[in-house]
């Protein structure tokens, strides 16, 4: 499902038995139309031993070609919900450095010797870690929710596109099965995952 930028528009709360449900679906449709506020994961496509994890406030887009490395691409990029401070998602990408720099080697540039957002962490296993460690310690922040079926956390995330298409920054279920956010409301989702059976 594309972005729909108009969604407050198309939006009735008369169209809702309560003001809760109308407040519930209001909050589910701003996120799921939310294309800002991401952290990020990014390589070099000839060292896959290297990950570069950064934030931004904007779309992914704004960090996919912003360094003058040609080989620089996205791996993926997981979503902030909608509407949280920057500040607070500056404190967020602090904490995943951290993190990773207890056990990897941070970077430093060449010639200031400034840390830099490059990691000797295979971009992969980063794309995990980072993930597992937004929703044990952050998930309050992220677009997310819990899996009952599978006992898992799971951040609705961005990857580029196989195809050469149009790149739309959008954030998905990427989970594996996905789970439908219908899992979470009675009846379900009407898949074969009891998820209110």
């Amino acid at each position: 499902m594309a972005i729909n930028k108009y969604w407050e528009d198309d939006f009735d709360e008369n169209d809702y038995d309560d003001l809760k449900e109308a407040h519930v679906e209001r909050e589910r449709l701003r996120q799921e139309n939310s294309n800002v506020g991401w952290i990020y994961i990014g390589l070099d496509t000839r060292n896959d031993r290297e990950a570069k994890i950064g934030r931004t406030i904007g779309t992914p887009g704004s960090r996919a070609g912003g360094t003058q490395n040609r080989y620089y691409a996205l791996l993926c990029a997981f979503k902030i919900r909608d509407g949280v401070h920057p500040s607070t998602i500056e404190l967020i990408e602090g904490a995943v450095h951290e993190m990773i720099e207890r056990d990897y080697e941070r970077m430093r540039h060449p010639r200031t010797g400034r840390k830099t957002e490059w990691f000797s962490i295979n971009s992969f296993f980063a794309k995990q870690i980072v993930h597992d460690f937004l929703y044990e310690k952050f998930n309050q922040y992220m677009h997310c929710y819990h899996c009952h079926e599978r006992d898992k956390g799971v951040i609705y995330s961005w990857e580029p596109p196989i195809d050469s298409g149009r790149v739309r920054y959008q954030a998905t279920d990427l989970s594996n099965p996905p789970v439908a956010y219908e899992c979470s409301m009675p009846p379900g989702c009407g898949a074969d995952c009891d998820c209110w059976g």
